[in-house]
C-alpha cells in the first residue's frame, strides 16, 4: 500500500512532462504554418490575424492608422486660404514632378482614378504651371467654385463645401482635357528663399490698407497697378470700410496664400467692434522683377461683401457701394429715398471719398447716371433720375472736384439693376429701394 503511494508522484511528474512536450511541438508547429516563406502570399490566418488585431482590413489604413474613411480632409480656415494653399502644392508638384502631397491635399473623396493619373500625368509633363498674375480665382456667379488659372489658359475647377465641423474641402475637381504640353524652363521664378522678400510683398500690402483704412484712396492709389485695379473699386473699398467701420485684426491681420518671385497672394482679415468676428478677403500683388516694387494688381471683395450686406444693409447683398457697368469696369453707387433726390448723411460721406479721390487727378473724366424705381410716369421719374444725378454734380463740384470733369445723364426706371417686383409679380420694396440710386463711372 505504501509503495502504491510512493509510485504516484513519480506517475503525475511524468505526465506533466508527456503534456508540456506535446504542448511545444504543436506551438512550433503553428507559428511555423503561420510564417510565410519568402515570396509567398498571405496566409488566410496572418490575414484574420491582421484584421483581429487592427480591427479592420489593414490595406484600407492610413499610414497614420486611421480607416481611409475616417480620415478628416476639412481645413479651417478660409475658402480662400485652402485655395491659396492647393496652388502653393500644385506649383511644387509642377516642379518637382511629385504629385503626392498635392493629392493628399485634395482628398481622395474629390478625386476620380481616371483623375488622379491625369494629374500624375500633368505633373509628369510640367503641365501644372500656374499663371503667376493670378494663379487662382474665384468662378463668378457660381459660389463655391474656384479655379486653378494655368499658365497655357487652361483652369482647373474646384468645388468647395463645407464639413460638419465648419471646415472646408474639395468636393469636385474637374481637370482640363489631356492635350497639349508645356516645357518645363529651368529658369522659371521659384519661391523666394530670402524672408526679406516676404516682408516687402508684406509691406506693400499693409500700406495699401493703412490707407483703405485712413480713408485715403489717393494714398492707396500709389500702391496698385491702375491698369489692374480700378479708382472705384479703390473707392469702393473706402467706404466699406468707413460704413463698415472695419479694422485690421491685431493677430495674422495678413496671411500669405502664395509666394513667388514676382507675385504673390494674400488673406487680409478685418473685424468691426459690433461682433468681433473676422471679415476677409483676398489681395494679390505683382512686381516687374526683384528691384520693381510690389504693386496690388487684384482685389476679391466677394467675402467682405457678403459680411458688410449682413451688418449693414439687413442681408442685402445688392445694396452694396460697387456694382458692375454694363459697360464694363465697376460704377459706385449712392442710393436715394423713396421719392428723393437729397443726399443722406451717408451719401454725403460716400461722395466726400469720391471727391478726394478725384482731385488727385484733374484729367479724368466722370459719368454721373441717375436712376430710379417703377413707381411713377415715365416722364416723373426721368425728371427725378436727372435730379439725383445733378445733386450728385453738386456736391462733388462743392468738394473741389472740377465741373470740367463730370458729365451726368439721366435714365429714369428704364435700367433697374433688379427687377422692381418679386418673380410672381407681388410688390418687391426692397428691389425698388435698389433701384432708387445714382451710379459714378470712373472713366479712366
Amino acid at each position: 500500500m505504501d509503495q502504491a503511494r510512493s509510485k504516484t508522484p513519480l506517475l503525475f511528474f511524468v505526465a506533466v512532462l508527456i503534456l508540456s512536450v506535446i504542448a511545444a511541438f504543436l506551438l512550433v508547429r503553428e507559428c511555423s504554418s503561420d510564417t510565410p516563406a519568402a515570396g509567398d502570399p498571405p496566409s488566410a490566418t496572418s490575414q484574420k490575424q491582421a484584421h483581429a488585431n487592427n480591427g479592420s482590413d489593414s490595406i484600407t489604413l492610413t499610414p497614420g492608422g486611421k480607416h481611409v474613411d475616417d480620415t478628416s480632409t476639412g481645413h479651417s480656415g478660409s475658402p480662400e486660404e485652402l485655395i491659396g494653399r492647393i496652388s502653393q502644392v500644385t506649383m511644387r508638384a509642377n516642379d518637382t514632378g511629385d504629385i503626392e502631397p498635392l493629392l493628399a491635399l485634395l482628398g481622395q473623396q474629390a478625386l476620380t482614378p481616371a483623375q488622379t493619373k491625369h494629374l500624375r500625368e500633368l505633373a509628369a509633363t510640367s503641365r501644372l504651371k500656374l499663371d503667376q498674375t493670378t494663379p487662382f480665382s474665384s468662378v463668378q456667379g457660381l459660389a463655391g467654385r474656384w479655379s486653378l488659372n494655368l499658365v497655357d489658359r487652361n483652369r482647373i475647377y474646384l468645388d468647395l463645401s463645407k464639413t460638419p465641423d465648419g471646415k472646408w474641402q474639395v468636393n469636385r475637381i474637374t481637370l482640363p482635357a489631356n492635350k497639349g504640353s508645356i516645357t518645363r524652363n529651368p529658369a522659371d521664378p521659384t519661391d523666394p528663399a530670402n524672408p526679406g522678400e516676404e516682408k516687402k510683398a508684406a509691406a506693400a500690402v499693409h500700406s495699401f490698407l493703412t490707407s483703405i483704412i485712413k480713408l485715403d484712396p489717393a494714398a492707396a492709389r500709389t500702391h496698385i497697378d491702375p491698369t489692374k485695379v480700378s479708382y472705384a473699386r479703390l473707392a469702393g473699398l473706402c467706404i466699406i470700410f468707413e460704413e463698415g467701420e472695419y479694422h485690421l485684426m491685431k493677430e495674422k491681420a495678413l496671411r500669405k496664400m502664395f509666394l513667388r518671385d514676382t507675385s504673390a497672394g494674400w488673406i487680409a482679415r478685418v473685424e468691426a467692434p459690433d461682433n468681433g468676428q473676422a471679415a476677409m478677403f483676398a489681395i494679390n500683388t505683382k512686381r516687374k522683377d526683384a528691384r520693381s516694387p510690389w504693386k496690388i494688381t487684384e482685389i476679391n471683395l466677394d467675402q467682405l461683401l457678403v459680411d458688410y450686406a449682413n451688418r449693414v444693409s439687413g442681408g442685402d447683398i445688392h445694396y452694396t457701394p460697387l456694382v458692375k457697368n454694363p459697360k464694363g469696369g465697376e460704377s459706385l453707387v449712392i442710393y436715394f429715398d423713396l421719392d428723393s433726390n437729397d443726399l443722406t448723411l451717408r451719401t454725403q460721406r460716400q461722395l466726400s471719398i469720391v471727391a478726394h479721390l478725384l482731385k488727385t487727378d484733374t484729367e479724368k473724366k466722370l459719368t454721373i447716371s441717375g436712376h430710379t424705381d417703377a413707381l411713377g410716369s415715365d416722364t416723373y421719374n426721368l425728371d427725378l433720375s436727372k435730379k439725383r444725378a445733378r445733386q450728385v454734380m453738386r456736391f462733388l463740384a462743392s468738394s473741389g472736384v472740377a465741373p470740367s470733369q463730370m458729365n451726368i445723364v439721366s435714365f429714369g426706371k428704364s435700367r433697374p439693376r433688379v427687377p422692381n417686383t418679386s418673380d410672381d409679380g407681388s410688390d418687391a420694396p426692397d428691389n425698388r429701394r435698389v433701384n432708387r440710386r445714382a451710379e459714378i463711372l470712373l472713366d479712366f
